[in-house]
């Protein structure tokens, strides 16, 4: 299984020659092509052309981008070749391998939406994240920030609070 955690790696690492993710004007499709290109890789990793797909902090809202740029440039100083994300927040980790996704349906308010992504592992109920979009004009819908389910403390983690300070313990 030594192939697993290369998916958090190339969901991470910004591929040189990546495609560009296409604008989509609807939430549900943005977040259909990110999970649709996370099981791609999973269903056939062997044959999976990481320069065919696009990186997904693509998907991003230039907010949550510039905190995830600053919270690179932090880690990096600290010694970090990896950069702040060492894990794909779209599973909460390195290893999609047995996780299948559901796609709620999207509330949209104006430019903003709100959706869930349920996923199964091994076909059992695992973990549910939150996600909240913005239509950006001309650049489309995009994840404006990421609810990972609770830690210990029983509080859900926001990616933005987390970018924001990226070397807390």
């Amino acid at each position: 299984m030594r192939h697993l955690p290369l998916l958090g790696l190339l969901l991470i690492a910004a591929p040189a020659v990546a495609a560009p993710i296409a604008t989509f004007d609807d939430p549900k499709a943005l977040l259909e092509a990110i999970y649709d290109q996370i099981a791609s890789y999973e269903e056939n990793w062997e044959d999976f052309d990481p320069d065919a797909s696009f990186d997904d902090r693509q998907a991003f809202s230039h907010d949550l981008s510039a905190l995830l740029e600053e919270a690179d440039r932090v880690v990096k100083a600290d010694g970090s070749e990896m950069g702040a994300l060492d894990f794909s927040p779209f599973i909460n980790g390195q290893d999609s391998g047995g996780m299948a996704f559901t796609i709620g349906e999207p509330k949209v308010k104006g430019d903003r939406a709100t959706a869930e992504v349920e996923i199964t592992f091994l076909g059992e109920p695992h973990q549910t994240i939150g996600f909240e979009l913005v239509d950006e004009g001309h650049d489309g819908w995009k994840i404006d920030d990421i609810i990972l389910p609770p830690f210990e403390d029983g509080l859900p983690l926001r990616l933005s609070d987390y970018l924001a300070d990226p070397l807390a313990p």
